[in-house]
């Protein structure tokens, strides 16, 4: 009887081990139970939440270099905003100093001035303008004399002549020729020059005997020298009237005109050879009297 119930508490001795033991078993296995449990989504919100309170320092540091970029960039864009306003400033600065400079033009040089080795800029446009002044025959001294080309074969000297009364010096269309024609006045004297033919020069003196009026075939569709853009209210074309003073007693050709042309010459300036192509054109005094002069000389032909 002592052995059974020694062997009883053996037996409730190991039977409480082995309740011990499959406790513990069943403690670890509901322990990974709870681990291998599926997130719930409270859980899920709170590992988010978790993530996003407590973002990676890499994070940070890429945040500040780029703050620190733009900082830079707003800095270098100030200082172009500065630079961009400082070249405004200095262009209305040297716009305005120019404007000034205009409205208050430094005076002329004197003439004695402009004869110094470095004339100023000043000086140098007065001087081309005294020049080109003088070089203009239009404003040159006529005293009222001009040489009148025309070709032999249409109306010569001889034509003149025998015309009834003043003859229309009609047909003419240069501008510049046709403004020398509105400058002439009554009693002015002129040459008598044939061109286009085998010898051309001087035949004849003639005298402008009425003012400058409306040539009338710019207007005719078969006259030679009609103009279409010619209108009765605007015309274009002008002429004058001569009458036949005399016939020289030689030709003076245009060959013995051009040997006193050039440099030293009395001829050197005359507008004949320096628009060759203008059918009138203006002769001074000087210029006139020479010419007659040599009506008397040994060259060129007998008229006769």
């Amino acid at each position: 009887m002592t052995e059974r119930t020694a062997e009883g508490e053996g037996g409730s001795r190991g039977g409480g081990r082995k309740r011990a033991r499959a406790q513990t078993n069943a403690n670890e296995d509901d322990h990974q139970m709870i681990t291998t449990t599926a997130p719930t989504r409270r859980s899920q919100r709170n590992v988010k939440n978790n993530t996003t309170a407590n973002p990676p320092t890499a994070d940070i540091k890429i945040k500040s270099e780029t703050a620190a970029t733009n900082s830079a960039e707003d800095a270098a864009g100030g200082l172009d905003q500065q630079s961009v306003g400082t070249t405004r400033s200095n262009k209305r600065a040297k716009a305005a100093a120019s404007s000034s400079a205009k409205a208050k033009p430094k005076p002329a040089k004197s003439e004695d001035a402009l004869d110094g080795n470095e004339p100023g800029p000043s000086s140098t446009l007065a001087s081309k303008t005294h020049v080109k002044a003088e070089n203009r025959p239009q404003d040159r001294e006529t005293s009222g004399f001009w040489l009148m080309k025309s070709e032999p074969d249409a109306f010569s000297f001889e034509d003149l002549c025998k015309h009834d009364g003043p003859a229309g010096w009609d047909g003419v269309r240069n501008h510049v020729a046709k403004n020398h024609l509105k400058s002439m006045k009554v009693g002015d004297k002129a040459f008598f020059y044939h061109s286009n033919c085998k010898e051309p020069g001087i035949v004849g003196l003639m005298e402008i005997t009425r003012d400058a009026s409306i040539d009338e075939s710019q207007f005719d569709p078969k006259a030679k020298y009609y103009d279409q853009k010619a209108t009765t209210s605007n015309p274009r074309w002008y002429l004058v009237h001569c009458s036949p003073i005399r016939k020289l007693g030689r030709q003076i050709g245009l060959a013995e005109l051009r040997t006193h042309s050039g440099d030293g010459g009395a001829l050197k300036e005359m507008a004949l050879f320096r628009q060759t192509r203008l059918s009138v054109s203006p002769v001074s005094a000087t210029e006139f009297q020479f010419i007659l002069g040599l009506e008397e000389g040994p060259e060129g032909k007998d008229t006769e």
